[in-house]
C-alpha cells in the first residue's frame, strides 16, 4: 500500500541480485496524480475525495513531514484542491531530495517477546 513500485524492485532484485534504486519524487508524483485522477473518475468527486485519503496517507506516511501533510489533506472537500495540495506536496518534497527514501532494509521475524516496532515502510 502507497508502494506500487514494490513489484518492479523485487522483480529486479530476483533478476539480478541486486536492490534497485528508489524511485524519484518526481516519478512518484506522476503516479499518484495519474491515480487520484483515475480515482476521482471512478469514485465521482465527492466519494472519490474521501476515499482516496486513505491512498494518499499510504504514500506519505514515511515522508518528511507526511502525517502534517495527511493531516491537513484529510480536511480537504474537493477534488481539485486535494490534487493539488498533493501536487505541491510531492513538488516541494522533491526539491528536497530526488528519490523517494529507501525502505527498511529487511523485513524480520519478531521473537515471542518482542514487539513489532511499528516501522511504517515496511
Amino acid at each position: 500500500q502507497g508502494r506500487p513500485w514494490i513489484f518492479r524492485e523485487v522483480g529486479h532484485f530476483l533478476a539480478t541480485g541486486e536492490t534497485m534504486a528508489p524511485p524519484l519524487v518526481a516519478e512518484v508524483r506522476r503516479l499518484l496524480l495519474a491515480h487520484l485522477h483515475e480515482h476521482y473518475a471512478l469514485y465521482g468527486e465527492v466519494t472519490g475525495v474521501r476515499t482516496a485519503r486513505k491512498h494518499i496517507g499510504w504514500y506519505v506516511r514515511a515522508l518528511p513531514d507526511g502525517e502534517d501533510f495527511r493531516q491537513r489533506m484529510n480536511r480537504l472537500e474537493d477534488a481539485a484542491a486535494q490534487w493539488q495540495a498533493v501536487a505541491d506536496y510531492f513538488e516541494a518534497l522533491g526539491e528536497r531530495m530526488d528519490r523517494m527514501p529507501e525502505a527498511c532494509a529487511g523485513v524480520r521475524a519478531l521473537d515471542e517477546d518482542e514487539e513489532d516496532s511499528g516501522c511504517l515502510t515496511c
